[in-house]
């Protein structure tokens, strides 16, 4: 017999595995100061025969109250595992619940997995709200002194939260902003004794006069590539507090903590504080905890209403009965023909025309799909950009001035060009003035100075230029970029070959989360094309690069379905990625409708929304066709 011990009873027998292996007898197992500790034996079936080396005479056959009592073991460790893992017992249960109240299933799974085995099903609510309370990094109050800097996208409640947290602090407290508040609210700090003051970051005035200085910041949207401008100004010196929705999604919480976290820490101020904002909104409270816990965010106040009382300590118990007092866990399966089964498919219903509604607004060619099937030949009006090496060569997908899919076009247009590769001395001559950007690989040689060099080679020389954020394969990172003067020749040049000169770019592109860095990136731009216009092309490259896939995708998808339209599966790629990059309300509104039609937990990426897009299309076409079965007879 061996003992094994562990923080908790995944750890425990994973110990035991490894040392035993699946067949360890579990004799016994309990809760300690420090964790779990389990006994066990190896179970090993008698031999066939004795081993030659062992006489025989020294063989005791096992009696039968032995085997009675390793029977009763056996039948009570397979009882113990069939209530621990069936889907009545309290770790089920428990899963359900935290899942019905918007929490993830890694923290379900983490939090779950220190479930103590001892423990009655009736400790299971009580064993629940402690885990999570003394998870959840709570806060009590903020420092008296220093620079808060207050974050968030517009209309979230930012200057409320000032003139609040003025008011709870009193003292010497100062605000300043950026964008001027409204009368009623600079009437409101008067009453307090207060007056907002605009932000002036080249005087360094809001680090004079002591006290605490509240700065209420402009809303800007995730992309905007002055978001975060005034924490890096202020730098380490200033305390990032971050302002969350009660009730927004996981999904959208996750990726605004992200960004600003991102944006915090490459500023040399780390944001680990947040309050939760519109809590008079309703809506349930898991998802922001959720993140809160695994982004470490120590939460201090409840924000709700507009009057500056309205601001409340947020203690971790509180909040998490508040959270799971919301839960919804699903009953027994309904059945068809039972009042939940018809509740289920209206609001399935009800679900399809939400998503239909918001796609027919928001992109204006997906209609056809939604209709009759694609017309031939849709095309895409007023494209800024195009992309080209589609596996069709005729169509090329058009992208709007900020880079967002519009769909696929026939058209030529006055826009810029994505190429897949440098153009020969003909297309260089075709494209006139259009801006242009070619993508190509490291292993690219081109002229610097009077050597022939590859890219990558080069990448030293070239000098820093910008940096930016977006969304790229289903994640948020940061890329960084380099340039550098080349030359290089076309091909098709005539026996004279044409050397044209150069801008190389160098992109690195960072995870926001972790700062590793997740790919290298290369392109090729002429020397004297507009810097703006090449960034933008740059941007619009990375954020294209999903579309050959997805097209890939959603083609085999449709042959599957027997639908053959040729610009159709374009057209469902452009849309997918248009919906994971775009930050519009109709997108964010969009994305919840599709996801929610796929059933479960699922991440935003631009595959896993074109699966709902397809999931939205075979819907439609099936209510359609039984709307035509169950239509009474003309």
């Amino acid at each position: 017999m061996q003992r094994f011990t562990g923080s908790n009873q995944r750890e425990a027998m994973g110990r035991v595995r490894a040392a035993l292996g699946d067949d360890a007898l579990i004799l016994a197992n309990r809760r300690t100061a420090d964790g779990v500790e389990i006994l066990a034996v190896l179970e090993e079936a008698p031999a066939a025969e004795p081993a030659p080396s062992r006489p025989a005479a020294r063989l005791q056959p096992p009696t039968d109250a032995t085997e009675q009592l390793l029977r009763e073991v056996r039948d009570l460790r397979a009882r113990l595992e069939r209530a621990e893992t069936g889907p009545d017992s309290t770790p089920a249960r428990l899963a359900r619940r935290l899942a019905g109240a918007g929490f993830s299933n890694a923290l379900c799974d983490d939090l779950l997995a220190g479930w103590p085995g001892d423990a009655g099903a009736a400790d299971g609510d009580a064993w629940l709200h402690r885990q999570l309370a003394r998870r959840l990094p709570a806060g009590d109050g903020l420092e008296r002194g220093g620079v808060l800097v207050l974050l968030g996208p517009a209309g979230i409640g930012k200057t409320s939260l000032a003139l609040k947290l003025a008011r709870h602090y009193g003292g010497r407290t100062r605000l300043w902003y950026e964008d001027e508040p409204a009368p009623a609210r600079q009437r409101a700090a008067e009453a307090l004794g207060l007056s907002w003051q605009p932000l002036d970051l080249d005087r360094g005035s809001v680090f004079a006069g002591g006290g605490l200085a509240i700065v209420d910041t402009r809303g800007r949207g995730l992309r905007d590539p002055d978001l975060g401008t005034v924490l890096r100004r202020l730098g380490g010196n200033a305390r990032p507090l971050l302002l969350l929705p009660a009730g927004a999604g996981r999904d959208a919480l996750e990726e605004t903590v992200a960004v600003y976290q991102g944006l915090a820490r490459a500023a040399g101020a780390p944001l680990r504080d947040a309050v939760i904002a519109r809590r008079d909104d309703g809506g349930p409270l898991g998802p922001l905890l959720d993140v809160a816990v695994r982004r470490d965010l120590c939460l201090h106040y409840l924000s709700s209403g507009q009057n500056p009382e309205d601001l409340h300590p947020a203690p971790a118990r509180a909040l998490v009965e508040d959270a799971l007092a919301s839960t919804a866990v699903a009953g027994a399966p309904a059945r068809v023909g039972d009042r939940r089964w018809a509740d289920r498919l209206l609001d399935q219903s009800r679900a399809l025309d939400a998503a239909t509604r918001l796609l027919r607004e928001g992109v204006p060619a997906f209609r056809g799909l939604l209709d009759d099937g694609a017309a031939d030949g849709l095309t895409t009006l007023a494209p800024e950009v195009m992309v080209h090496g589609a596996a069709d060569a005729g169509l090329r997908l058009a992208l709007d001035a900020a880079g967002l899919p519009l769909g696929p076009t026939r058209a030529e247009g006055d826009g810029g060009r994505l190429l897949p590769a440098l153009p020969d001395a003909a297309l260089w001559h075709r494209l006139g003035e259009r801006h242009w950007l070619a993508a190509v690989r490291g292993s690219a040689r081109v002229w610097r100075r009077s050597d022939r060099l590859t890219l990558a080679d080069c990448q030293a020389e070239a000098r820093p230029w910008d940096s930016r954020l977006l969304r790229h394969r289903g994640r948020a990172v940061q890329v960084r970029l380099r340039r550098l003067d080349v030359a290089a020749p076309l091909a098709g040049g005539g026996e004279a070959p044409l050397s044209a000169r150069l801008c190389a770019w160098f992109g690195t592109v960072h995870d926001l989360d972790s700062g590793a860095v997740i790919g290298r990136r290369y392109w090729l731009a002429p020397d004297d094309q507009d810097r703006e216009r090449t960034l933008a092309l740059l941007l619009a490259s990375l954020s294209a690069e999903a579309l050959p896939a997805l097209e890939r995708r959603a083609r085999q998808a449709l042959e599957e379905e027997g639908v053959a339209l040729p610009e159709a599966a374009g057209l469902l790629a452009a849309l997918a990625l248009r919906l994971d990059l775009d930050d519009g309300d109709w997108a964010l509104d969009a994305r919840g409708q599709l996801l929610a039609l796929l059933g479960g937990r699922r991440r935003r990426k631009p595959e896993t929304l074109l699966d709902g897009l397809l999931a939205l299309l075979r819907a439609r076409h099936s209510l359609r066709a039984l709307g035509r079965d169950l239509a009474p007879a003309p």
